[in-house]
């Protein structure tokens, strides 16, 4: 299937559920929200060359550049995490984000512009990492004097325990979560939907999670908010999710996405080597552009 199919059939998707879904059960989770909501849309603009996929869901599309937008606010600072990113109304106390939108859009978002949907965790009888193409999920946000940032959102992600402040240092993968039907009423579900949209503790049911072993569990890793390093509380937040070109020949695992994250279009490089800062401006001034200009 062409890259420009997959897109019409994704739109096709989101158009039914945008109809099924709008307005009724998951956006009513962001009553209580309307003043964030409200600072958000005055804080960015449509971004540029980037399509919305529907008129209340905060996201867009660029299937050229092979990216998803999706707006929100930063919703914790410190603490345990087992998310990175929620859909607002559900996980906020263990995620950073919390974005105005749905899990099934993003997901819809994501395929449109060309990822692979892959295989959510698995634990049972041996435990099977999630596969699927490799994001690199980019933060853009604006200080209080109005000056654009931009950071790989690993550098907030602290392995709890480690003396040397050790940050994450792996993209995600797009593991599509699952949909589940109700034995009783016949209706589906997208599991995502409760809050697992983007895990870096491993979940069966994220739509984006980490390739590595990684758990509230002993035998896994668990990671801890940087405080140090994130906005204040409520700060609007635009996340770019970009989807990172593979090598030739290669599957998406821990051990090979350091070398591949340096193909996507625009990514940021998290690892601060020095001859990676010309190419790191570069796309931070390419990526600032993506806040647009609010209306």
């Amino acid at each position: 299937m062409t890259r420009n199919s997959r897109f019409a059939q994704a739109m096709s998707m989101l158009a039914f559920t945008s109809f099924c879904w709008m307005t009724i059960s998951v956006h009513a989770q962001w009553q209580g929200r309307e003043a964030i909501l409200s600072q958000v849309e005055k804080t960015f603009g449509d971004p540029p060359g980037m399509t919305r996929l529907d008129r209340k869901n905060r996201v867009w599309a660029d299937k050229k550049n092979q990216r998803v937008a999706v707006d929100g606010y930063i919703a914790l600072r410190a603490g345990q995490l087992e998310m990175l990113a929620c859909p607002i109304g559900t996980k906020e106390h263990e995620s950073i984000f919390a974005v105005f939108s749905d899990a099934k859009t993003i997901h819809a978002g994501l395929l449109a512009v060309g990822a692979e949907q892959g295989k959510p965790v698995k634990w049972d009888p041996v435990y099977t990492p999630p596969t699927g193409s490799e994001i690199q999920v980019i933060a853009l946000w604006k200080d209080s004097q109005g000056r654009k940032h931009s950071v790989d959102t690993r550098k907030w992600v602290l392995e709890a325990g480690s003396k040397d402040k050790k940050t994450l240092d792996v993209n995600f993968v797009f593991a599509g979560s699952q949909m589940w039907k109700d034995p009783d009423t016949g209706k589906e579900r997208y599991l995502a939907e409760s809050g697992d949209l983007i895990c870096v503790s491993n979940f069966s049911t994220a739509t984006l999670d980490v390739p590595m072993k990684s758990s509230q569990a002993n035998s896994g890793l668990m990671f801890i908010a940087n405080t140090d390093e994130i906005p204040e509380e409520e700060t609007p937040v635009r996340l770019v999710l970009q989807v990172v070109a593979p090598k030739k020949g290669t599957t998406t695992t821990a051990a090979n996405q350091t070398e591949s994250t340096e193909n996507s279009p625009a990514s940021i490089d998290s690892t601060n080597k020095p001859e990676q800062a010309e190419q790191t401006a570069k796309a931070s001034a390419e990526l600032s552009k993506l806040l647009g200009e609010p209306k």
